[in-house]
């Protein structure tokens, strides 16, 4: 690594409107030349902005309102031209849906090639090259649309490496990655930058996996301000107390303790609200789901797990009746799925997607609220008590009358959630619930839903995040070739070795560190 700056920013502060308080607020800083960077901080506290402001697409995208300086490679950027930055300094959004232009795979990439006048006689070897570097030579002719989450993340990686930036932007890139895609990602990213010495900036809430490739944390809190800034060991070491007041994850190395595992719900009823038989789905003529038979308990969470493409997303979706089986029956409450009144099942279910923005439909986050209460008939005194009651409790009070679509991707997540729970239904549904958030939005969240699942409610959530399922599911369920895998208490999936690797999978954080301080590896 080398201490010669390649970006600095000088009392640097970013607003989307002038009346508003800045998102980012006199920050002073720099990045070094082949540095590794990790940025933390709480939900909304402006992370990704300032990733957007890095490689300016900011302010000038939104008409937003900066002041200060920014510095890439001693030039200030307002002296680059349109677009020349952005190949310097590549970002991989939040959002990977949002930075793709074509249909299919090889055409986005060969879109960025075009974009950097790369001949087309070589574009063939750099997209077989990148697509073999990311794992994905197999879908070079796949529309993307029909890839899963985390495919779409690599997706996204790939067209970015194509430009050879400088700097690489990282924006919660694992969120969607099943857990051992998560782990070769970062060992990925590790591996470029030895390669080429570009520097990195990961933003992450939880960082216990980048650790070891980080040089650098900073952090910053919900003004918008730098409050840390330092190498890991003393950031995580001296400041855990700051950490825990400001409800940001700490590496679970530096936190000393495991998060209790929650008590069964008492419930027990043997009646199931809803019961799948021998369910199939295909999507041109490939087999997603092949003959799934199993049956979801009112008062219990069951967590639903697997590689990606291992079609979780898609049964979640049928069993929201989004999409139609091929094949097979889905029953809730005694009545066929598909024999159900629409605004009845969506009273009595909640179904809350992957990506947030695909189920918002108004213009306010208040509106977003009240959207079902509405549609109920409910009087506009109890909406306006159970909107407010919900925007307290997600911490959107102060965005109420922002566009849904402007609010960051944590606030965004926490939205789409409190749609779903302006009743108690019968049944949630929740894809990636915890994306996107920081430890406390994450353990609110989470008090909610437990409750609602000691109220009766049926949970099922599709995740990534192994260690919410070890401490919250009483069941799991492990979808792998299209088939269930795995149906029962977390306890007994956590000891099949071969399973875990054959899906993808790894044990729980507090199993992992018993078995490495067993060896002899952690003092």
């Amino acid at each position: 690594m080398s201490h010669s700056p390649l970006l600095q920013l000088e009392h640097f502060t970013f607003s989307f409107e002038e009346d508003e308080k800045p998102v980012i607020n006199d920050l002073s800083f720099q990045i070094n030349e082949g540095e590794s960077v990790l940025l933390m901080g709480a939900s909304g506290s402006g992370k990704s902005t300032l990733a957007l402001c890095l490689n300016g697409l900011y302010p000038e995208a939104v008409e937003g309102i900066s002041s200060g300086d920014l510095y890439f490679r001693g030039i200030n950027i307002n002296e680059f031209k349109k677009g020349e930055l952005n190949q310097q300094i590549g970002i991989v959004f939040q959002d990977p849906e949002s930075q793709f232009c074509m249909i299919k795979v090889e055409d986005e990439l060969a879109f960025t090639l075009e974009n950097l006048s790369i001949p087309r006689k070589e574009m063939v070897e750099k997209i077989d090259h990148v697509l073999d570097l990311i794992g994905m030579k197999p879908y070079k002719q796949s529309k993307i649309h029909e890839l899963s989450g985390g495919q779409k993340q690599k997706i996204a990686l790939a067209a970015v490496l194509l430009m050879e930036p400088k700097l690489l932007i990282l924006d919660e890139p694992t969120a969607n990655l099943d857990p051992v895609s998560s782990l070769e990602f970062i060992e990925l990213i590790g591996e470029l930058q030895a390669k080429s010495s570009m520097s990195i900036v990961v933003i992450e809430h939880q960082a216990d996996d980048w650790v070891t490739l980080i040089d650098r944390v900073l952090v910053l809190d919900q003004e918008g301000q730098l409050t840390l800034d330092g190498n890991p060991s003393d950031v995580f070491q001296t400041h855990a107390e700051q950490f825990k007041q400001e409800g940001l994850f700490l590496p679970q190395d530096f936190s000393g303790h495991q998060s209790p595992k929650q008590q069964p719900s008492p419930i027990a009823s043997t009646h199931p609200c809803m019961t799948i038989n021998h369910l199939s789905f295909t999507r041109k003529n490939k087999t997603i789901l092949d003959e799934l038979t199993f049956k979801i308990y009112p008062g219990k969470l069951m967590a639903i797990v697997g590689q990606n493409g291992a079609g979780k997303s898609t049964l979640l979706q049928l069993m929201a009746r989004l999409l139609k089986p091929k094949h097979g029956s889905i029953t809730f409450e005694g009545l066929p799925l598909h024999e159900w009144n629409e605004p009845k099942l969506r009273q009595r279910t909640g179904f809350v997607f992957q990506n947030p923005e695909h189920q918002f439909i108004t213009d306010t986050v208040y509106d977003e609220i009240a959207f079902g209460l509405r549609l109920n008939n409910e009087s506009e005194e109890k909406v306006k008590t159970v909107v407010q009651q919900l925007l307290n409790t997600f911490h959107l009070s102060e965005q109420q009358w922002r566009n849904p679509f402007s609010l960051s991707g944590g606030q965004k997540r926490r939205l789409s959630v409190a749609t779903m729970l302006d009743e108690t239904p019968d049944l949630l549904l929740f894809d990636e619930p915890t994306f996107g958030q920081d430890a406390y939005t994450t353990q609110e969240l989470m008090n909610m839903i437990m409750n609602l699942k000691q109220k009766g409610t049926a949970i099922v959530f599709v995740t990534h995040d192994i260690n919410l399922v070890d401490q919250y599911a009483d069941r799991v369920m492990v979808l792998n070739e299209g088939k269930i895998a795995h149906d029962g208490i977390p306890e007994r999936l956590w000891q099949d070795e071969d399973l875990l690797k054959e899906a993808r999978l790894r044990k729980p954080y507090r199993l992992e560190r018993n078995e490495v301080e067993s060896i002899g590896l952690i003092h």
